[in-house]
Order: C-alpha cells, then structure tokens, then sequence
C-alpha cells in the first residue's frame, strides 16, 4: 500500500484544522450579524408601536372601556405635520371654537383635507375623553360618522386629525350663519342621516356605543348636507355584562340630558334617543 510521508499527514491535519476554525469563526461572525439585525429590526418595529399609541404609560382603562381594542387604524402625526399642514395654527386657517380649544383646516402632503381639533392647555377636555374619541372614532366606520384620520399627542398637546367637512355644524346651519337654506325636505334628510348614524352605533358596534352627547352642535353637514355624528369624548361602551346600560356619571349638555338618567345614572341607548329628539 501507498503511505504518505509523516510531512504530508502534518499539512493536511493542519490544513483541517485552519479550515474548520476559519469556518466556526464565519459561522459565528454570521449569527452575530443576524442577531444584530434582528435586534435592531426588533427596536425599529416597538419604536413604530410606541408612536402609534402613546398612551402605554397612561393607567389602564378601567372596565368602562369594554375592552373595545386601543388606536386600530389611527394614524400618528407628529406636532410639525399639524403645525406645518396649517401653516402654524395660523388664524386664517381657523374654523371653529369652543371650551375644548380650536378647530383648523389642514392640508396633508398628499393634498388630503382634514379639519384638526387643537385642545388648548387646561381645557376641559381631558386625557381620558381624548383617549376615549380615539379608540372609538377608529373602530366604528359608517357615513353618518365623521371619519377619524389620526392623532397627536406630542409636547404636550392633545390634537385629533378628522375628515374635512366643509359646511359646519347643524346649529350653524339653523341659526343662519352658513348661508345653507334647510328647508323640510333637507331637514328631514339630516335627521334621517343622524339617526341612521346612531343607530349604528346601538345595534351594529361591537359592543354597542352610546353616544352621550348628541346635539346640533355635534351635528356636522358635508357638501352634500349628509350629516355625520361627532365629538365622541363622552361616549360609553356598552359591555355584555351590563346588559344594554352603563352604571355611570351624568355627563352631557343641560337641554339634551335624558331625565331618567340624569335622576338615576343608568345610562341607556335612550338617553341618546330623548337628546335627539
């Protein structure tokens, strides 16, 4: 038989040798690789969670919530998309008022139209009812709602983003100040549309919504004169273990509250029925 030389056996021993640790170590330059990417893949994914809901640090709802799912379809905007898309809040862009702040027309790089609802510092509006509004406005979807856009919630202040609805509010509309003519055919319409709206909300959300707060005021009219429900602050989910009422507050406008739950506190979807009427 043929043998190799002793020198030869040492080479390729060696050659293997080399071989292999030169292979183990761009294995584990590899994994490294891998697990570095991976990680900061990992960062890059719970940094996007953290900017579309802000609110981890805030305390958890407590059972009133329904357990209704937190910021689904809401899109994050930061403070400088807002400032930016009014031209700096500037008072030309300015189309409403109230307690809460003020409400500005806006315009998004891709030339959507929206309407922003800035809350002004120590509004009445708190964390909770700005919370409350988004959560739900990004669940329930139907065209006698205003459709949420996003939120920003960044240096301290409480914005919500909605679709532009260029006629204003009901009451705007019935005092005059719009230049709109209701007559009773149009104003049947828009009773129509704001009861289909909220019937929405009773019998086909999961769970039911109750709106709280209906009023001509919280009435909007799109170019058509299609009314849409807003301003969902107060509103209240209505849970299976309450069996169709919410133990809860008095909260509302003097005018529109329904007596019997400003006398009990039970809350019903009638009590949005007596505000609508």
């Amino acid at each position: 038989f043929y043998s190799f030389p002793t020198g030869s056996k040492n080479s390729v021993s060696t050659g293997v040798v080399v071989g292999i640790a030169v292979g183990c170590a761009v294995l584990v330059l590899g994994l490294i690789a891998v697990g570095v990417y991976a990680w900061r893949q990992k960062r890059r994914a719970e940094r996007a969670v953290e900017l579309s809901k802000p609110f981890a640090s805030w305390a958890p709802a407590g059972k009133d919530s329904g357990g209704a799912p937190q910021l689904k379809g809401a899109r994050w905007f930061s403070f400088d998309d807002l400032k930016k898309s009014t031209h700096n809040f500037s008072e030309a862009n300015e189309i409403g008022s109230g307690g809460y702040g003020k409400v500005y027309r806006g315009t998004l790089p891709g030339g959507l139209l929206v309407a922003i609802k800035r809350a002004q510092q120590g509004s009445m509006q708190g964390g909770l009812e700005f919370k409350t509004e988004i959560e739900l406005l990004s669940r329930v979807h139907h065209k006698n709602l205003v459709g949420l856009v996003g939120f920003c919630f960044e240096r301290g202040e409480q914005m919500l983003v909605y679709e532009y609805i260029p006629n204003g509010t009901l009451r705007d509309s019935l005092a005059g100040k719009t230049g709109i003519q209701l007559d009773w055919k149009r104003r049947l319409r828009i009773a129509l549309g704001s009861a289909r709206g909220l019937a929405y909300l009773h019998e086909l959300a999961n769970p039911p919504i109750i709106h709280r707060d209906v009023k001509s005021t919280n009435i909007i009219l799109d170019e058509h004169l299609t009314a849409k429900v807003a301003d969902f602050g107060l509103s209240k989910l209505v849970s299976d273990s309450e069996k169709g009422h919410v133990s809860t507050q008095v909260k509302g406008t003097l005018g529109y509250l329904d007596p019997e739950y400003y006398m009990t506190q039970q809350l019903t979807d009638k009590s949005d029925v007596y505000s609508f009427g």
